[in-house]
């Protein structure tokens, strides 16, 4: 199956979702998803990789194994709504869902759902599932007593989930051990980092905060007040696109998403030096 764009008409099976989140609307409904969003995004899959692999980067997703499930962990989550409303795949050089290095797809209508201090849970974080993480979340300054921002938006300054469907490629590590290789390979070569920087800035793409931590990581206390300080306060390394509706309703969209992936090529191939 080539990739056929994802229709109005599929998306607006996850607007409903969104609306009607219980199994027995889905049980009714969810022809929709099996018949039409999952083999869409398994063909979006396929035509990726092979859109990445005409421009040489390496990265390759499987059409069945790189989707996310639909369901929800919800066993240690106060929300119990069984479903997400958005549906996602991710493209890695290892193979595995986490494997460090990705892109990450995330198609939703596009204006998606807001996501506020009462609706996100933080007892609903999938690892494996980079839209569930805070460090992918829209922010401005969080307020002192619950870590939020006073307008009760989940905290970050990139907007990745919530809002209408993305692109992102990077390196979302969750292994400390990974975070401080990335974190001595900046302080070894500041050069080749700065032109890391200037490379994605070039191309009009930002490092979202990456779940930052506060203070300067012991032994990198000199870089403080530095070019460096940003970048080596992050746990996480990765830009995001929006994406619009013409977008995702186009079988161009596999292009789309591998010139994005191309232009992210510094930031990947610097990051797996550090890790390699």
């Amino acid at each position: 199956m080539t990739f056929p764009g994802f229709l109005p008409a599929d998306l607006r099976f996850l607007s409903d979702l969104a609306a009607h989140n219980d199994r027995d609307w889905f049980t009714a409904n969810r022809a929709t998803y099996d018949d039409r969003l999952k083999p869409a995004l398994a063909a979006l899959i396929t035509d990726t990789t092979a859109a990445c692999a005409a421009r040489g980067l390496a990265l390759a997703g499987d059409p069945a194994k790189s989707q996310f499930r639909l369901h929800r962990d919800t066993r240690f989550s106060k929300d119990k709504s069984p479903y997400k409303t958005h549906v996602a795949a991710v493209l890695t050089r290892g193979g595995g869902k986490m494997s460090p290095g990705m892109a990450y797809i995330h198609i939703e209508p596009e204006g998606g759902s807001r996501v506020t201090e009462a609706s996100f849970d933080y007892d609903s974080i999938d690892p494996l599932d980079p839209s569930t993480h805070p460090g992918a979340r829209l922010s401005e300054a969080p307020s002192s007593s619950s870590g939020l921002t006073g307008g009760g938006e989940i905290p970050d300054l990139e907007n990745a989930h919530g809002r209408g469907p993305f692109v992102s490629a990077g390196f979302y590590l969750y292994d400390r051990k990974n975070s401080e290789r990335v974190r001595r390979a900046i302080a070894a070569d500041p050069d080749a980092w700065l032109e890391v920087e200037a490379a994605l800035a070039s191309r009009g793409l930002r490092l979202a905060p990456g779940m930052a931590v506060k203070r300067m990581p012991k032994g990198y206390e000199a870089h403080a007040g530095g070019p460096l300080e940003p970048a080596l306060k992050r746990l996480q390394w990765y830009a995001r696109r929006p994406l619009t509706g013409a977008e995702i309703a186009s079988p161009n969209l596999p292009d789309t998403l591998a010139d994005f992936v191309a232009d992210m090529r510094p930031l990947l191939h610097f990051g797996w030096a550090a890790l390699d």
